[in-house]
């Protein structure tokens, strides 16, 4: 792979993952039952205790990958005034950082981002929508 193509310079990857480590499929599963399970306090940043398990197995899981890093990313829906959702969607992804850290990953291996409501993936005239655009996405980073 030609170095203009590897978007991870600085770590052994494969083609197909653009030059990045392989995440094998049970480990992208992991990633993606902690993001689809995680749910705050209705307008809070608290972390509700039905998404503690998988986030559990997110923490195990980066404490075995000690080259992984996590963008972790706040989005609210557009109910409320955008300032206001800024502050939550950094409150909440910040929560995420806090939790994870607190079972050992180290503050230098996660990125807080985050947008209020200015990147939704539905509409907000629905309460589905609504739903879908109150999220924290959470993305493995190689360097």
């Amino acid at each position: 792979m030609l170095d203009k193509d590897d978007e991870c310079v600085n770590v052994p990857g494969v083609p197909e993952n653009n030059g990045c480590p392989k995440i094998e499929e049970e480990e992208q599963e992991i990633i993606n039952t902690a993001f689809d399970n995680l749910e705050f306090e209705s307008g809070k940043a608290i972390i509700k205790e039905s998404s503690f398990e998988s986030l559990e197995g997110l923490a195990e899981l980066l404490i075995k990958k000690e080259d992984w890093k996590l963008k972790i990313a706040g989005h609210t829906d557009s109910q409320g005034a955008a300032q206001s959702n800024l502050i939550l969607s950094k409150k909440r992804a910040e929560a995420v950082k806090t939790f994870l850290m607190q079972r050992g990953i180290t503050d230098e291996r996660l990125f807080v981002q985050y947008f209020g409501e200015e990147k939704p993936i539905d509409t907000n005239d629905t309460p589905e929508g609504r739903q879908r655009n109150r999220r924290v996405e959470m993305d493995i980073v190689f360097e």
